[in-house]
C-alpha cells in the first residue's frame, strides 16, 4: 500500500471478539450481503461484508456470520472447522468478485484460508455462475499469483522437502 498498490485484507468477524449482533468495538460499516454456495444438500450460507477500517491505505473487510464465525477455534467438529474455512475462502473470493477486483496476488495465511487458491482455480462449487456476461470463474483468476503462508510447523522442521514431495 505504501508503494501505491491496492491492498485489502479479508478476515472473519468473530462474534466473541465484539463482532456479530452484539456490536463491534470499532466502527465496522455494513457494505452488503453475500450468499455463499455450499454443497447442494446444504444450500447457501449468508455472510455479511463489513468494512472494518482503512489503515495506511490497507482496506480491511470483515466477513460476518454469527453461526459460523463465533470465535477462533470454536468448532464443534472437524466438519464444522472445514465448513468455516470453506466459507472464509469462498466468501473472500466472492467479495473480490463483487468489488470487481482482479488482484495480481492473493496471499492466504494458515489452514483456515488455505482453500482460496483451489476454489479460485476450480469454480465447480460456484453453481450460481452468471451465464452470458463477464468472465468465467477460472478466467477471472488466471493472472493472479497465489501465495500461502504456513506457520507453526513441527519443532525442528528445517524447511527441506524430501525428493518424493518436491
Amino acid at each position: 500500500a505504501a508503494r501505491g498498490l491496492r491492498v485489502s485484507v479479508v478476515l472473519p468477524h468473530y462474534a466473541s471478539r465484539g463482532g456479530g449482533s452484539s456490536g463491534a468495538p470499532h466502527a465496522a460499516a455494513h457494505l452488503f450481503d453475500l450468499s455463499v454456495p455450499l454443497e447442494s444438500s446444504r444450500g447457501d450460507a449468508p455472510l455479511s461484508v463489513l468494512h472494518g477500517a482503512t489503515e495506511g491505505g490497507v482496506r480491511v473487510y470483515l466477513l460476518q456470520s454469527d453461526v459460523h464465525f463465533r470465535a477462533p477455534y470454536a468448532h464443534r467438529s472437524p466438519a464444522d472447522a472445514l465448513l468455516s474455512a470453506s466459507l472464509l475462502s469462498r466468501g473472500a473470493l466472492l467479495l473480490l468478485e463483487r468489488l470487481s477486483a482482479s488482484p495480481a496476488a492473493l496471499l492466504s495465511n494458515d489452514w483456515v484460508a488455505a482453500l482460496a487458491a483451489p476454489y479460485a482455480r476450480h469454480g465447480a462449487w460456484r453453481r450460481a455462475a452468471r451465464p452470458g456476461g463477464g468472465r468465467s470463474w477460472p478466467e477471472r483468476w488466471r493472472g493472479t499469483a497465489f501465495v500461502h503462508l504456513v506457520h507453526n510447523l513441527e519443532p525442528g522442521y528445517d524447511g527441506a522437502l524430501n525428493e518424493e514431495i518436491s
